[in-house]
């Protein structure tokens, strides 16, 4: 009796573990809200500064000088729809994010310019490890970033007006480019879970501040940042 007690207790044990790793599968047809701190952190690399259209000609007026961006961290929000069981088409949201465009060389240190951004990305998602609890993916797809409300900064302000070059207007050019992204879920339960990933967006942008009289000073800029999530989702 008691062996046969062993073998229904080991049995439904079995079941038990079954059933739960099914309730924890995702499946085609579901929805994955995700919500968390996302901080993105720009890697930027460009060209020199430019006086109208000349590097030499900036250089010449105050020294050889290229832009860099200061990293943020704003609410992050994806949507993803599971298209099979593996494979779930995501969208990444987020409120906007600021940053301080400074220079790097010459005028080391000079904050140019206070700018927002949202970058909204869209990708293709391929979950591993079906059914267990901790689920690694991976994924790529493509970004369309949206720089807005920029302004120059009073430093920079008076920095440019010993140069003869007063009441600037900064704008940079909105970037379409590829992302790619590792990450994992870790299912709390058959609705909750935790998750953690890391992206890499390829934005490229053309910065420029018009000044009166029609002189500018302008730069093109690789950002290409890492994006970093760590969010908790409900899936229904």
């Amino acid at each position: 009796m008691n062996k046969v007690f062993k073998h229904l207790s080991l049995a439904a044990a079995i079941s038990a573990a079954m059933v739960s790793a099914d309730v924890l599968a995702f499946e085609k047809g579901d929805w994955i809200v995700r919500a968390g701190a996302t901080t993105v952190d720009p890697r930027e690399s460009g060209d020199q500064l430019a006086l109208n259209g000349s590097e030499s000609a900036f250089i010449g007026a105050v020294g050889p000088d290229e832009l860099g961006l200061d990293s943020d961290t704003q609410l992050g929000l994806t949507i993803e729809y599971m298209l099979t069981q593996n494979w779930g088409l995501e969208l990444l949201a987020a409120t906007p994010f600021e940053h301080t465009a400074s220079t790097t060389d010459t005028l080391s240190g000079l904050d140019i310019a206070d700018i927002k951004h949202l970058p909204p990305t869209l990708m293709a998602v391929y979950h591993f490890n079906h059914g267990s609890k901790f689920q690694p993916y991976i994924g790529a797809g493509i970004n369309y970033t949206i720089f807005f409300d920029e302004d120059t900064t009073s430093e920079a302000d008076a920095t440019f007006a010993t140069l003869g070059l007063t009441n600037g207007d900064v704008e940079l050019d909105d970037s379409w480019g590829l992302s790619a992204q590792v990450g994992f879920d870790y299912h709390l339960n058959d609705k909750w879970l935790v998750n953690a990933s890391v992206r890499w967006i390829d934005i490229e942008t053309e910065a420029e501040i018009k000044f009166d009289g029609g002189n500018k000073i302008s730069a093109d800029v690789d950002v290409d940042p890492f994006v970093y999530t760590v969010s908790v989702g409900y899936k229904f």
